[in-house]
């Protein structure tokens, strides 16, 4: 029995023995069969590439749907992808070591590391932009504006545009406000804010752009966790992508949209591969594939999905998408990276971030034929204000928007003194008791006898920025004057300034000059056209409202086109 017992055991042990072989050989059977149909990968998953994609979160569908169509095949393709959204996606790229960025705005090209993108400029990306096709749109959205119909209708009879808008954002008495996402982390906050600084700008210019920011800043909710900026209260104007706004179209009914009558804001999702990729040529053509999936059935059913706007820029087909307007105006332009600047630097103190010397250079009245006019404008009671008096309330306006740990100084220029200028505040690190040192020094500014002083200032002013040169924020030296001693005309004194500059410039310590002439545009274009070579900002203020958009426009690093 004993042993019949044991017989029974050992049959029974090669009977799972052999059942246990026969799957193994299946398995490994199917496994050989799987290997044939699909070339192993140096990533050991069966596909011969892994393309590392960084894209915006309201685009990850699309691109997921895009690696499903990728894998099949025998030269199939895997997409390791990264969601990421605005600036902070920009810093992403070099730590997942990316091989294409689709940002939901060509805009964001501006904040990726220097030389990690292959230029979406055709003249400087030359052979390998066309190839890659570097700055191609694989889909779009509008942004419109979502209000109540009292608020539409003050639009709407201001002209029903973005330029509109924006001088209903005036802060004054129209008691429109605006809401819109924090623009440093999503493309809908960027390009809704960034629409609104571009109205102004192709109309008045780029320091009234930054005036329009700023005043329409303290007006603004910002959103930084919901979705979309939708409004809450009367008077309310939301910026809100149409893609945000085609799911809930029956949950508002109240609302009303519009689109823009003179231009149409709009978000670009962009094809932004890596140099490094594109010099791969197996990750090229790898990426050649990707952009081309966008073309496939699959993915542009994905992109309808998302609520976007494909290759033909039809609106997707969601209930209740007939009641948005359909945008009609030119779109505006891609926003450059100095206008993406003045948009962060109203929103974000640590954008404003300087190391600035300020130096004042105003003729008293009857101080000499060149003696300072009159600066009108709207902002002035009555219509007048003293020049001394605009420059000291924009030097304010400086001093409360630079950020602690900046760097500020006040010079004045004064005829006689050594140099021509006189230090009423060195430079300092900026706090709360350095702050309150600057506002003192800031009412001590006046008026002097008009006299030789400002081209010395310019140079010394220059020199001294440069030698206390940080490397952690703009360094910049900003000049304003009302030329009452006619500097600009001594065409030879103006020459020896521009060599100096010269001579001081360190392109490991790069000064950025900005001068503002007051009431003067001749001296202006003078001092303008002698400055150019050093790409200084020149230009001349003929109003309260000019002053005020110039010390603005300072905060935004002085840059300029």
């Amino acid at each position: 029995m004993g042993r019949h017992k044991a017989g029974t055991r050992s049959l029974g042990a090669v009977m799972r023995g052999l059942v246990l072989l026969l799957a193994v050989g299946l398995v490994a059977g199917a496994g050989w069969y799987a290997l044939r149909g699909r070339p192993t990968g140096d990533d050991g998953t069966g596909c011969p590439t892994t393309l590392r994609v960084v894209t915006a979160s309201s685009f990850s569908t699309v691109v997921s749907a895009a690696g499903r169509v990728l894998r099949s095949g025998q030269d199939c393709v895997l997409l390791d992808i990264t969601a990421a959204d605005g600036r902070p996606a920009g810093g992403q790229l070099a730590q997942v070591n990316a091989d294409v960025w689709i940002p939901d705005d060509a805009s964001w090209a501006t904040v990726a590391p220097p030389g990690l993108l292959v230029p979406t400029d055709k003249d400087k990306g030359g052979a390998v932009q066309q190839e890659t096709s570097a700055g191609a749109t694989i889909a779009t959205t509008p942004i419109l504006m979502v209000t109540d119909q009292a608020t539409a209708d003050k639009i709407k009879g201001a002209g029903g545009g973005w330029l509109a808008l924006a001088g209903l954002l005036d802060g004054k008495s129209s008691g429109v406000r605006l809401v819109v996402r924090d623009p440093s982390l999503s493309g809908d906050g960027l390009v809704a804010a960034g629409a609104v600084g571009e109205a102004v700008w192709l109309k008045d210019g780029m320091d009234a752009s930054s005036l329009a920011l700023n005043t329409t800043r303290a007006v603004t909710r910002t959103v930084n966790h919901d979705l979309a900026a939708t409004p809450n209260e009367v008077g309310e104007v939301g910026l809100v992508p149409e893609y945000a706004l085609l799911p809930i179209m029956n949950l508002a009914p109240n609302r009303v949209y519009l689109s823009g009558a003179d231009h149409t804001a709009i978000m670009r999702y962009t094809w932004l591969p890596t140099a490094a990729a594109a010099r791969d040529p197996q990750r090229a053509a790898a990426l050649k594939r990707l952009l081309a999936s966008f073309e496939t059935t699959e993915v542009r059913q994905a992109i309808s999905a998302a609520g976007l706007r494909g290759p033909g820029q039809v609106r997707p087909p969601f209930e209740g998408g007939s009641a948005l307007p359909e945008p009609t105006a030119p779109p505006f332009d891609v926003l450059a990276a100095h206008h993406v600047q003045h948009v962060f630097a109203t929103w974000d103190p640590e954008d404003r971030r300087s190391n600035l010397l300020i130096a004042v250079d105003i003729a008293g009245p009857g101080t000499g034929a060149g003696s300072s006019p009159a600066v009108i404008g709207s902002a002035a009671p009555g219509g007048r204000q003293a020049p001394i008096d605009v420059l000291k309330s924009g030097c304010r306006v400086v001093g409360d928007l630079m950020p602690v740990g900046s760097n500020l100084g006040l010079w004045e220029i004064s005829p006689g003194q050594p140099g021509g200028y006189r230090k009423l505040l060195p430079s300092d690190r900026l706090d709360d008791t350095s702050r309150a040192a600057f506002a003192r020094s800031v009412s001590t500014l006046t008026t002097h006898k008009a006299g030789a002083g400002l081209l010395d200032t310019v140079v010394a002013a220059y020199q001294s920025v440069r030698d206390d040169w940080h490397d952690d924020m703009f360094n910049q030296v900003f000049i304003l004057t009302d030329d009452a001693n006619k500097d600009s005309t001594n065409a030879q004194a103006v020459a020896a300034m521009v060599q100096k500059l010269t001579e001081l410039q360190d392109k490991e310590r790069p000064v950025t000059i900005s001068v503002v002439v007051l009431g003067k545009k001749d001296a202006a274009d003078r001092l303008k056209a002698a400055l150019q070579p050093l790409g200084a900002y020149v230009d001349y203020a003929q109003t309260v409202d000019d002053v005020q958009a110039a010390f603005i426009h300072v905060m935004a690093g002085g840059l300029h086109e």
